[in-house]
């Protein structure tokens, strides 16, 4: 009898873990926000970004990790982008630091004015990409917030049960849509 509920506990968490680390190892959390338009992840290596720019058409990269250009990580993603003749854009955000209105506003207008197809990524893709997936759902596609407010979950890697902290974006989003009207398409 305990083996059978040992395995009833242990197989849905095994299962979990298993998906999460196909996600985060296989695909670096590559995910579309709104098909064509869209994407969001983590951090790739330049043969990973390389197949993504070439196989959704990115025509730019909004990179959340902030211009590191004295990293490895860093050059290595602006090569790729200059070889594919991408836009590559550098916005620093920390994933325990809330946003204000007026930073959220300069996302939003980043957001609209970036060529598209669009891919926004930090690290993981889970708190700062969560984030900005939200606030492009919400103030470009016009969603309501509770459905923007999707992109910021735990499918995503996003956790506050987890990761202390990293509520921050949760308040940014939920700061940004109490005090800003969703605008239509």
């Amino acid at each position: 009898m305990k083996k059978r509920i040992a395995i009833l506990v242990l197989a849905p968490v095994a299962a979990l873990l298993a998906w999460f680390g196909y996600n985060y190892a296989y695909t670096r959390n590559f995910h579309t926000i709104v098909p064509g338009t869209a994407y969001r992840s983590g951090q790739m290596n330049p043969e990973q970004l390389t197949r993504a720019i070439q196989a959704h058409g990115i025509k730019s990269v909004l990179n959340l990790r902030g211009a590191n250009t004295n990293d490895a990580w860093h050059r290595a993603e602006i090569a790729a982008t200059d070889a594919l003749k991408v836009t590559h854009l550098d916005r620093s955000l920390g994933a325990r630091k809330e946003l204000s209105i007026p930073e959220m506003d300069e996302l939003v207008g980043l957001l609209k004015s970036a060529p598209k197809p669009l891919l926004i990524h930090c690290e993981g893709g889970a708190d700062r990409s969560g984030l900005v997936s939200a606030l492009y759902r919400l103030a470009i596609e016009g969603e309501p917030p509770q459905k923007a407010d999707n992109e910021l979950t735990i499918w995503y890697g996003h956790s506050t049960l987890f990761l202390k902290g990293v509520d921050a974006m949760d308040r940014s989003f939920w700061n940004y849509a109490s005090n800003r009207a969703a605008s239509p398409k």
